[in-house]
């Protein structure tokens, strides 16, 4: 069978009946049932073989989604980094399963339904971030178990996260995190561009415009008094800074949040 999975795609596969043998980088894998792969970004993979009557789930997003997506871009970034280290599958529990299988068929029959439902994305959004944290759980757990020693550049990169998680609302800059962890902003730069394909930046540029995101939904509160719990120095800055990284103004983004609740 050729090959189905886009190189900007991760895909998520797992099996609920029969099994599935895939060619992932030239390495041949075969899932049975109650296993779940993540396939990252980037690598070759092709399905050689299904057996009859499988039932096999695959969920495909870009990493720019998930981030986009994300209620909380630390944890997308933990997810990211394992399953790009450890491209392999893991077996879960009957529950667990469950679970997941529950999850893929809300996703699946909200994208469906057409465009005006209401709640619709916000069903999706919340769950695929249910997914992603319970993929995530059982990916840490895995590897807990396994014993996996961290390198230098991986411990590196969390504990830029957890920095990240802290400190983004009132830091926005490369080189406060670089200081943090005791190194220069190149440096950290690099680290993290190496292992997510994404810098140090950018990574702080997501999170300070989901949080802008999440506080515009709230009519009660101000441009101005968002630019300050931001630390901004004005509600210019702010703007201007919302503007270039969304191509809308803060209050276009508000006026867009309003126009889509009411044609609901």
């Amino acid at each position: 069978m050729s090959k189905i999975f886009g190189d900007n795609y991760f895909s998520i596969i797992f099996v609920r009946s029969g099994s599935v043998k895939l060619s992932i980088n030239d390495k041949k894998i075969h899932l049975f049932v109650h296993e779940v792969i993540t396939i990252p970004q980037k690598i070759y993979c092709r399905i050689l073989h299904i057996k009859k009557s499988s039932e096999i789930c695959v969920l495909s997003f870009t990493s720019e989604f998930a981030y986009k997506n994300s209620l909380k871009q630390s944890h997308v970034g933990y997810f990211e980094m394992y399953v790009i280290k450890y491209p392999s599958k893991i077996l879960l529990k009957n529950k667990e399963l469950s679970h997941l299988t529950d999850l893929f068929k809300l996703l699946l029959s909200k994208a469906k339904q057409y465009n005006m439902q209401a709640f619709k994305e916000e069903i999706v959004v919340l769950g695929f971030n249910l997914l992603l944290y319970i993929l995530a759980e059982n990916y840490y757990r895995f590897y807990k178990e396994l014993k996996v020693e961290y390198t230098l550049k991986e411990k590196i990169l969390m504990q830029f996260f957890r920095a990240l998680e802290l400190n983004y609302k009132k830091q926005h800059g490369v080189k406060f995190y670089a200081d943090v962890l005791c190194m220069t902003a190149d440096h950290l730069t690099k680290i993290v561009k190496e292992s997510t394909q994404k810098t140090a930046k950018e990574f702080i540029v997501d999170a300070i415009i989901l949080e802008s995101k999440r506080l515009l939904q709230n009519q009660a509160l101000t441009i101005n008094t968002i630019s300050e719990e931001l630390q901004f120095g004005n509600s210019s800055l702010f703007s201007n800074f919302f503007k270039k990284h969304t191509s809308l103004s803060p209050s276009e983004y508000r006026l867009s949040l309003n126009l889509r609740n009411t044609m609901r």
